[in-house]
């Protein structure tokens, strides 16, 4: 279990830390004090892991008291079937782990487990919360200590309030989005690949999947809309909360439960989408957040294009009107967005590996990649 999940995350381009403990002597300091300098802990609550985390001499359970201890964002990963854990019963030092983020690891649904703990790390707001907290404290405390030493009533105001002033961010690239698209179908028995494009010919039966990979931190949808105009959101997985955030440079999969969409003979293809922004997307965040009701077809699918309306892609753009993103910095059109992968790839059901150059869509908040296709029935 641990190797699958390492293996998996290393080639989604995290760095991965682990360590057969049966193997490990010496000091724990170093271990300690590699968990202060990353971001994200998992602990993988198996019958061992919790026998080992409930001995106050094992390193385990220094390491996950410590990493508690230090508000990494630890992230509980149970085998399916059980039993949740209670607080009560837990060891001193441990009994918040009872209080984390739990996820559940099942091997007859690997890649949806594998997902799900993939965009758990590093998506939970708190430790920067407690950063801005800490900040605002530091900052009282300078204004208390003003006060105390004799500034008068009229001084002290306006020194907090340039005491307080934050420093302006620097801006940011324009937001661009390297993304692939990947077709197979059925031919004598098997798989062989055709090329997704605009107008590309598309069947019953045909197997698509969309590869990509943002320029910036920020949030990324990927949404299909069928010859009826019914939409799905292919990425991110519905069940996910706050799943739509993506890394720069990290390479994204579409759909996400599955390595492929079969496209249905009935309700046929029209369009695949794929969005990605500074900021948040409202309107496909609510296509997450809102299972799909037979009242709600056309209202989806409205959200959908009054979202392609209102981009701040290059295609909208009033002229000389400068762009905030919600982080109050600009996007700066003269700054050289990051570099994209040279290629991304797709393993057939044949079993060969296909591989395209990216397609580059440029944009400014966001971007907007668009493959319409020909459906035939």
């Amino acid at each position: 279990m641990a190797s699958i999940i390492s293996s998996y995350l290393t080639r989604r381009g995290f760095r991965v830390f682990l360590e057969d403990r049966t193997r490990v002597t010496g000091s724990p300091d170093r271990r300690l004090t590699l968990i202060d300098e990353i971001p994200d802990f998992l602990f993988l609550a198996t019958s061992s892991g919790l026998e080992a985390a409930a001995d106050p001499s094992s390193p385990v359970h220094l390491e996950v008291a410590h990493a508690l201890g230090a508000a990494r964002n630890v992230v509980r990963v149970s085998v399916v079937g059980a039993p949740p854990l209670v607080a009560a019963t837990l060891p001193d030092g441990l009994s918040a782990l009872a209080e984390q983020q739990a996820l559940i690891y099942d091997p007859d649904r690997l890649a949806e487990s594998l997902s799900l703990i993939q965009h758990s790390l590093s998506s939970d707001t708190t430790v920067d919360d407690r950063h801005l907290m800490r900040r605002t404290k530091r900052w009282f405390l300078f204004a208390a200590i003003f006060v105390f030493v004799g500034f008068s009533l009229q001084t002290v105001p306006p020194l907090i309030k340039a005491w307080m002033r934050p420093k302006p961010l620097p801006p940011v690239a324009p937001f661009t989005l390297y993304w692939s698209g990947f077709g197979q179908r059925a031919d004598n028995g098997a798989w062989v690949e055709f090329p997704l494009a605009p107008g590309s010919p598309v069947s019953g039966g045909d197997q698509i999947c969309v590869v990509f990979s943002p320029s910036a931190d920020g949030f990324a949808y990927v949404i299909a809309k069928d010859a009826r105009g019914r939409v799905t959101v292919l990425f991110p997985a519905e069940t996910v909360k706050g799943g739509s955030r993506v890394r720069a440079g990290h390479t994204y999969s579409a759909p996400i439960e599955s390595a492929w969409l079969t496209i249905d003979p009935q309700a046929g293809l029209d369009t695949i989408y794929a969005f990605g922004s500074h900021d948040p997307l409202q309107n496909l965040e609510e296509l997450i957040e809102e299972p799909e009701t037979p009242a709600s077809i056309s209202a989806r699918r409205d959200l959908v294009d009054q979202t392609i309306a209102g981009l701040l892609d290059g295609r909208h753009y009033q002229l000389g009107r400068r762009l905030w993103i919600r982080t109050t910095q600009f996007v700066d059109q003269g700054l050289e967005p990051a570099r994209g992968p040279a290629s991304f790839s797709a393993a057939l059901g044949s079993g060969t590996v296909a591989t395209h150059p990216p397609t580059v869509q440029a944009g400014l908040v966001s971007a907007l990649g668009e493959i319409k296709v020909a459906f035939r029935r």
